[in-house]
């Protein structure tokens, strides 16, 4: 025990919270990066269901505001719409979830699977406007996960300059 008793604590303590926040932010961007990666797949209906998750609901957070809708009444297939609140206003010209004629609007959806049944939409197009994937993945999403990955990496790098600093230094 003697060697816990002669290192600073505090160093071990921050390196935790470093790590944890680290992981914390990876949970949120490692989705929508895995959608990358995967192939688009075509969809076509009408909304039957949409909700936005409550803890970070309007808060404009990049990847942590988010929209969760269903089409065709399939239960099975959830469809997640990351935006930016500027892009959902000039999205809710030609489309708004909430709105009461929302099922009866045709949709085209073009979205990679995330994992099982869910999966992150790039594009999204009705007859009355759209929303392409250079608005919407290219201008967002690889721009936020780019500066998510920036951070992500510094809190994980400071997590273990602290664990270092932790192993090595004495108290005086």
């Amino acid at each position: 025990m003697s060697f816990f008793s002669r290192r600073k604590s505090y160093y071990l303590h921050f390196s935790f919270l470093f790590a944890f926040l680290g992981g914390w932010l990876f949970s949120y961007v490692f989705p929508v990066c895995k959608a990358f990666l995967e192939d688009d797949h075509m969809f076509y209906g009408t909304v039957s269901h949409a909700s936005i998750p409550s803890i970070f609901g309007g808060t404009d957070i990049p990847f942590f505001d988010k929209t969760m809708f269903r089409i065709n009444g399939d239960d099975d297939a959830t469809f997640v719409l990351y935006a930016s609140k500027e892009i959902l206003d000039d999205m809710s010209e030609w489309f708004s979830f909430a709105a009461k004629n929302a099922g009866d609007i045709p949709l085209e959806i073009s979205a990679a699977r995330m994992d099982g049944n869910k999966f992150i939409v790039h594009s999204l197009a009705s007859s009355d406007g759209e929303l392409t994937v250079d608005d919407l993945v290219i201008d967002y999403q690889v721009y936020y996960g780019f500066l998510y990955a920036a951070a992500i990496a510094l809190l994980w790098i400071f997590a273990l300059v602290l664990f270092c600093l932790w192993l090595f230094k004495k108290r005086r």
